[in-house]
């Protein structure tokens, strides 16, 4: 790792640390103009082209991408926001769940997401959520993650790592045998796997 990449990270842990503690560990939902920015936008008409099938998306908030995507299943592990997620988004399915301990059965849905959530984990902790969604998706995992190198969103003091190279190549291995498409677009990386 870069010295300059690892001072970036190790800052934004530390602001992250700062805010969760005083925030008392309960992250609210995203602001509602984040979705209205043109990259924003962009990934979001990507992951609906990409969902295929029965959806599920993974750090689903108040379900704003799974309804957008047309997706049916929501797991997130905060309770307010699985609660918020019910009451804005009827007749779809919202559970509180770790992304890395799922408890559905394997290739329950056709589609997986992980979008913007995985930069939320601690880095030890991706490659077990890769596996999970790797396990419960039947044909494909869509995963959405800020490039720091395109736009100041993916500097968030939120962000426990940033989607270096290095780490990219990390998570593709974790899908052995599977095609996987990397895009590099408006500031996000954009990776489709194929099972």
């Amino acid at each position: 790792m870069k010295a300059d990449e690892a001072k970036k990270q190790q800052e934004q842990l530390d602001r992250y640390l700062k805010w969760f503690k005083e925030e008392g560990g309960v992250e609210g939902p995203t602001h509602l103009d984040t979705w209205f920015k043109p990259h924003q936008k962009y990934r979001l008409r990507w992951l609906k082209r990409h969902c295929l099938g029965t959806v599920m998306e993974l750090g689903t908030c108040y379900g704003y991408v799974l309804a957008y995507c047309g997706g049916q299943i929501g797991v997130d592990w905060n309770q307010q926001s699985i609660a918020l997620a019910k009451i804005l988004n009827p007749g779809k399915e919202f559970v509180e769940a770790d992304i890395r301990n799922l408890s559905f059965p394997d290739s329950h849905v056709d589609t997986v997401m992980a979008c913007e959530v995985l930069e939320h984990l601690p880095w030890d902790d991706v490659h077990q959520a890769l596996r999970e969604a790797r396990r419960v998706a039947k044909q494909r995992v869509l995963i959405t993650i800020p490039d720091e190198r395109n736009i100041p969103d993916s500097t968030c003091f939120k962000h426990l790592w940033v989607a270096s190279p290095e780490k990219l190549e990390l998570m593709v291995a974790e899908f052995p045998e599977a095609e996987v498409n990397i895009s590099r677009k408006v500031g996000f990386i954009l990776m489709e796997v194929r099972k």
